[in-house]
């Protein structure tokens, strides 16, 4: 990276959107415009994890989306061109990237129907966006719909996809403490706890539980105990016991490695589901329900190759035992998956013009 230039800031609000910019930070640290880069990440957790994601990149804490803070972060830190993840459109940091002629891009853009019902809030911010790098098609339709010029709006696929190609192992002090699954439960959501414990607990066989949000886990834990399941927290060792909580952060994307198969926590309630590649990326097979909004192009490639779509816990468990007992085809997902890669070079690509300008900063 060439510290004498300007800088590119990029911005997401989570461990997902931390973990998803991973292969645009390789891909931006290798190009030979070679600009400095900079991440800032919304949630501690996130913070913590790109912290050992990504050594010697500088993660900080994201400027007050209020007021003059952005401003000076843009001055302070030479910023030439401003990468926002998902969607992570604040106004106050559009504005002061306006006045100082920096270009703002969206990459992995998703429009939600919550953004498009508070569209007119957003709509002056939307139309100062200079790249709009979109999931999907209902996504470029929708960002244009928030007021992105049409010709900015470009559909180039996700980030998050190039992990398929390798992802990470888990480490041997991780497999030591863990041991095997039959089935690893990723990113429950906290609406989801109850009916998946109570689901599973006619299940014989060993689960790991990674909670999407740690204050989850006291509910996690009380529900192993009134279902007369051996629970262990993954910090405190895991043991033999049959039901294990991944309490840490960072380490889930590893972790599936260690399951026979995966259920996708988030497809059974209103979270509109969170991610089905960490866990086809291994290899295994992924049970999911029915609230994709998400993750649908994910679930389109696995549907009949390693997806296994139902529409309650109930089904998901009778799916498990079903496949656990080998009476259901599990399907290739890896061999899927490889369909959804490409989106870093093109966005890297559509990019190019406002990093050749970067270093002008």
């Amino acid at each position: 990276m060439n510290a004498g230039s300007g800088s590119v800031w990029l911005h997401g609000a989570s461990v997902g959107d931390a973990r998803a910019l991973g292969p645009l930070l390789g891909a931006l640290g290798t190009t030979p415009l070679g600009p400095a880069l900079r991440l800032t990440i919304g949630r501690a957790a996130g913070r913590a994890a790109a912290g050992g994601w990504y050594p010697g990149l500088p993660v900080d804490v994201p400027p007050w989306p209020f007021g003059p803070a952005a401003d000076r972060y843009l001055a302070r830190h030479r910023v030439g061109l401003l990468v926002l993840e998902y969607l992570e459109l604040w106004p106050s940091w559009v504005r002061a990237a306006a006045r100082r002629r920096i270009p703002v891009a969206v990459v992995d853009g998703r429009v939600t129907a919550r953004s498009l019902r508070i569209a007119p809030l957003l709509r002056r911010a939307a139309g100062r966006i200079a790249l709009f790098c979109a999931q999907a098609p209902e996504d470029a339709a929708g960002a244009i719909a928030l007021g992105v010029p049409p010709d900015r709006v470009h559909v180039t696929g996700t980030g998050k996809h190039e992990h398929v190609a390798a992802p990470p192992a888990p480490s041997p002090e991780l497999t030591a403490a863990l041991g095997r699954f039959d089935v690893v439960v990723g990113s429950l959501n906290p609406a989801e706890v109850g009916a998946a414990t109570s689901a599973l607990a006619a299940f014989r066989g060993r689960i790991l539980f990674a909670p999407r949000y740690a204050a989850s886990v006291p509910a996690l834990v009380a529900a192993a105990r009134r279902h007369g399941r051996r629970c262990r927290l993954r910090s405190a060792g895991a043991g033999e016991a049959e039901w294990v909580i991944l309490d840490t952060v960072g380490e889930l994307a590893a972790a599936y490695a260690l399951g026979r198969f995966a259920i996708a926590g988030g497809t059974f309630c209103a979270r509109e589901g969170q991610n089905l590649v960490e866990a086809a990326a291994h290899g295994k097979p992924v049970i999911h329900g029915p609230r994709i909004a998400h993750v649908r192009e994910e679930a389109a490639a696995l549907a009949g190759r390693g997806g296994h779509a139902v529409d309650g816990w109930s089904a998901a468990v009778c799916r498990l035992e079903a496949l656990c007992a080998g009476e259901v085809a599990t399907g290739d997902p890896r061999a899927a998956l490889g369909a959804l890669r490409g989106a870093v070079a093109r966005q890297m690509q559509l990019m190019r013009p406002f990093l050749e300008a970067v270093g002008d900063r």
